[in-house]
């Protein structure tokens, strides 16, 4: 392991059904709203959509390797929270990871067989490379999946909590944004 590179999920992580915490406001879902749309304008709020069909509106919960989004609910002075991650890339991903394995054999038994001690070895034994070849590639899949997951939903809560902390600056000041 190279120095500075944690690859380890905490216990913290893994417990992602905590919920986001809430802000009590005095002011309505439009001033809300309006001051969330100004926070967008100067760059200090991604991803703002105030066309949300789940909430209020919802921005940007950046997360590795996948990005969600915080979506923002106003409901009797409260303003919750909760994030969805955002399925596109999720889905390219899987199709990518299970349509490169199958040209990977092709690739990979040509250019062993340009060894001759390969093609020995393969026609004394018979072992083909499909049968270890394939085995390598389509079992660690799942693992990768799920371990992808956890990552991008622990990052894109933690970028959850950060919006969250500056929406509550700014909902909860005296002056105008």
């Amino acid at each position: 392991m190279s120095a500075g590179y944690n690859d380890q999920i905490t216990e913290e992580e893994l417990h992602l059904d905590q919920e986001l915490p809430t802000i009590s406001t005095n002011l309505d879902a439009q001033e809300v709203k309006g001051r969330l749309l100004k926070m967008s304008k100067r760059g200090k709020l991604p991803g703002y959509d105030g066309d949300c069909a789940s909430g209020l509106l919802s921005v940007a919960a950046h997360g590795a390797p996948f990005d969600s989004k915080l979506i923002v609910n106003h409901q009797d002075g409260e303003v919750s929270f909760n994030f969805e991650l955002i399925p596109m890339m999720p889905r390219i991903f899987a199709a990518l990871l299970i349509i490169t394995i199958w040209p990977g054999l092709p690739l990979t038994e040509g250019f062993l067989d340009s060894f001759t001690w390969y093609s020995d070895f393969v026609a004394k034994t018979g072992i083909k490379t499909m049968y270890w070849y394939l085995p390598m590639t389509i079992l660690p899949a799942p693992f990768m999946w799920k371990s992808s997951l956890q990552k991008s939903k622990a990052s894109a809560h933690e970028s959850a909590i950060e919006t969250v902390e500056k929406i509550d600056k700014v909902l909860n000041s005296t002056k105008s944004v």
